[in-house]
């Protein structure tokens, strides 16, 4: 699997013992003179703080060793699929740019709900996909609710819409704010928390009355998909940061002194904001492990690297311990660039869903790369495929 490396990189660096002892070696040289105890005293010092530095930085968090099966939602019109044990990757290509995508609870099928408000079924094991449907308008995040139907987040009505995957149509829908992205449920299944993205807050929306009785306030600059991490009251909501106030303000969107995207976490309990996670790039989704102790985070346009990944959390001490490359990859092994027009010619990714139990990609899933597969180098050209005959 291809890692990135950026400023988080320290977090994973071993002692440089070398250049500690040629640090040494200067200090040995300018202690000529020096004799009997003072040399002593010189000597003991810097071995203690030779020992100080070394143990504070070998005691780094190593990345978690993860298994599972990652669908993450591409502005592309596919969803790329990544073996979070191997680093292979695949996809399912359904035709419509998308931010959403929802797993149902059994996980062999996954509801795609574009942008331009319609819905599509994709058989995980044999990749068949039923006809799109047209539910909302523009269609943000999404949520299986404690009854079975499926919330799905409107942004450009505000609106929740009600689907039902058994009867396969629309069966409700109701409004919460202007544009809303992400939806969560909580442990006990009577509040759903609803983010407004530009409004940066979150709604309290009583499941069975479907009415919004509080709100969160100042979650973000401008918010997106998240989650309730398992076994706790903390909802994990994603900031991107690309607007506020209605101006570019994120990483990519400002050549210089952009906001750096994050993640809020809040309290359910209480109502308020206890804490955020700085990630880089523009955060889009959250998902946990099943034990909850590791957040994946998607994010786009990370930090001097041009590409989007997943970002991996220690969720208790709340630190970036590992970061994989999520679309690169795959674009330059398939000899693909992504269309400047398009997303200024980068590769966006949104949603994440992590299937826990999978053991490899099913066989459903097409353009499966090889495990080895590497960029090319950066004076190499790719062709442009979106103006290529269908």
């Amino acid at each position: 699997m291809k890692r990135l490396e950026s400023y988080y990189s320290h977090a994973r660096q071993q002692p440089n013992l070398a250049a500690a002892g040629s640090n040494n070696n200067k200090r040995e040289s300018t202690t000529k003179g020096i004799k009997g105890d003072k040399m002593k005293k010189y000597l003991v010092l810097a071995l203690i703080v030779l020992t100080i530095l070394s143990v504070g930085v070998a005691s780094a968090e190593d990345a978690p060793k993860l298994s599972g099966v990652a669908y993450i939602q591409g502005h592309g019109g596919h969803i790329a699929v990544l073996d979070l044990a191997t680093g292979e990757l695949a996809r399912y290509s359904h035709g419509k740019p998308s931010d959403t995508l929802q797993l149902s609870t059994d996980k062999k099928t996954i509801y795609v709900f574009s942008l331009d408000g319609f819905e599509k079924e994709i058989d995980v094991e044999t990749g068949k996909q039923s006809e799109w449907m047209k539910i909302g308008k523009k269609h943000c995040g999404s949520a299986i609710a404690p009854d079975g139907t499926i919330w799905v987040s409107d942004m450009d009505d505000g609106n929740v819409y009600v689907f039902d995957p058994k009867a396969k149509k629309l069966v409700d829908s109701f409004p919460v704010s202007k544009s809303i992205c992400a939806i969560a449920f909580s442990k006990d299944g009577k509040n759903a928390y609803v983010a407004d993205m530009p409004g940066g807050f979150v709604s309290v929306v009583d499941v069975k009355t479907k009415k919004v009785t509080g709100q969160i306030k100042d979650v973000g600059a401008f918010i997106h998909r998240g989650r309730i991490r398992p076994g706790t009251d903390e909802m994990w909501q994603s900031d991107g940061a690309e607007l506020k106030d209605g101006k570019p303000a994120g990483v990519g969107y400002t050549e210089g002194g952009s906001i750096p995207g994050s993640v809020t976490i809040i309290d359910t309990k209480a109502n308020k904001v206890i804490d955020k996670v700085l990630i880089g790039g523009n955060p889009h989704d959250v998902d946990f492990t099943p034990d909850g102790k590791y957040a994946l985070v998607s994010t786009r346009q990370v930090p001097d690297q041009d590409d989007s990944a997943l970002v991996v959390v220690n969720a208790a001490n709340r630190r970036v311990v590992d970061m994989r490359g999520a679309c690169k990859l795959c674009h330059y092994a398939l000899n693909f660039a992504v269309p400047k027009k398009t997303d200024d010619g980068r590769p966006y990714l949104c949603a994440v869903q992590i299937d826990w139990d999978r053991k490899g990609i099913a066989a459903g899933a097409d353009h499966i790369m090889p495990k080895d597969a590497q960029p090319m180098k950066h004076d190499e050209k790719i062709k442009d495929i979106s103006k290529e005959k269908k």
